[in-house]
């Protein structure tokens, strides 16, 4: 312990370094807490991706089983066709009969397992369907939180750059351009950084997209979907996918204002996928 203090700064001192370890505790527990929190989401990935596939198995399979019964169903027809022809020709006898009711008790029981397992096609593939819709919903959920987030960010570090500036102005009444243009690099670095970070979180939308694509690709109301729409940098113009050198605050503004447009658009279409859960 330092001489010379008073009780009260030692009690001070003592109580900044416990505060301090708590802190270091709570930031170590929060780092394992967000490994495990990573650790899950990955295992609840993977889980879905299985449930995914065994659902897609499960459509082909009866997709495949409803092709043999018509293929059988077809056969059967061309034999009860060539019996009934039999029939009307004069060989009217007792095995072409009993022949004939032994093929139409095979139509008959085809029919019902036909009738079984497209129903199961249509319940297993409409599920599907819906499982990925919700899950593109949910990420599309996600990203617009995700956008939102990054405009209230944006603001404010272009907000930081007019106050900068503002401020050198009202304490030495001028502002020289190298100390201006150096206010302008710092926040255009950060003003961009966050353009590309909340950018990457199309990536996750655009895999769900895909996905959807692929199982609903015959569903026409795909088609009023657009995923340009949701590319951060096709509205920040301004930036130039992140590399533009400097951004005055009029810039930033823009598009701000342009993202926040776009924003508000794409919240009055949040539900434009639920549909295809009912085709």
């Amino acid at each position: 312990m330092v001489k010379g203090l008073s009780q009260e700064q030692k009690l001070t001192i003592k109580l900044k370094t416990k505060l301090e370890k708590e802190i270091a505790q709570l930031e170590q527990k929060l780092i394992i807490e967000e490994q495990i929190k990573m650790r899950l989401t990955q295992a609840l990935q993977i889980k879905d991706d299985k449930i995914n596939e065994l659902e897609k198995k499960l459509v082909t399979l009866d997709q495949e089983r409803i092709k043999q019964l018509k293929d059988k169903e077809k056969e059967l027809s061309k034999i009860e066709k060539e019996l009934i022809n039999k029939l009307t020709s004069g060989e009217n006898t007792k095995e072409i009969h009993k022949e004939k009711e032994a093929k139409q008790k095979e139509m008959n029981e085809l029919q019902q397992e036909l009738s079984r397992i497209s129903a199961s096609y249509n319940a297993n593939r409409k599920k599907r369907i819906l499982n990925q819709v919700n899950n593109f919903l949910k990420v599309k959920g996600d990203f617009l939180t995700l956008q939102e987030e990054a405009i209230k960010k944006l603001q404010n570090c272009c907000n930081h750059l007019e106050s900068s500036i503002n401020k050198e102005k009202d304490t030495i009444g001028s502002i020289e351009d190298i100390k201006t243009s150096k206010f302008i690099d710092k926040y255009t670095k950060e003003f961009q950084s966050i353009l590309v970070k909340y950018n990457d979180g199309l990536l996750e939308l655009n895999k769900n997209y895909y996905s959807l694509k692929n199982v609903v690709q015959e569903n026409k109301e795909l088609n009023s979907f657009n995923l340009d729409k949701y590319k951060i940098f096709k509205f920040a113009t301004n930036s130039q996918e992140g590399t533009r050198i400097q951004l005055n605050s009029n810039m930033m503004k823009e598009d701000i204002n342009s993202l926040r447009k776009n924003l508000n658009e794409l919240n009055q279409k949040k539900n434009e996928l639920i549909n295809l859960a009912t085709v």
